[in-house]
């Protein structure tokens, strides 16, 4: 498992099932990520993009669930950046 993905599953400790992880808790993410993490975070944009141009157009729930995930990473990136 990468340190990113360690990361996210610690963020995601006291969640319900399924719940995303909320922006409050980004910064704290943000702040243990290095270069490999972040490189790691624009893999994954990259990789939802590519899966967002796959999904079928009818299929608008996994298209609104694939960009929820493109923005939390955009953030995160943009976190890890300052």
């Amino acid at each position: 498992m990468s340190n990113l993905q360690s990361l996210l599953l610690t963020a995601k400790e006291g969640l319900a099932i399924g719940q995303s992880i909320p922006q409050t808790r980004s910064p704290a993410i943000a702040a243990k990520c290095g270069p490999t993490e972040v490189a790691e975070i624009h893999i994954r944009i990259a990789k939802l993009r590519a899966e967002l141009e796959a999904v079928e157009e009818w299929d608008g729930e996994t298209q609104d669930d694939i960009h929820v995930a493109i923005d939390f990473f955009t953030q995160l990136a943009a976190l890890c950046s300052q």
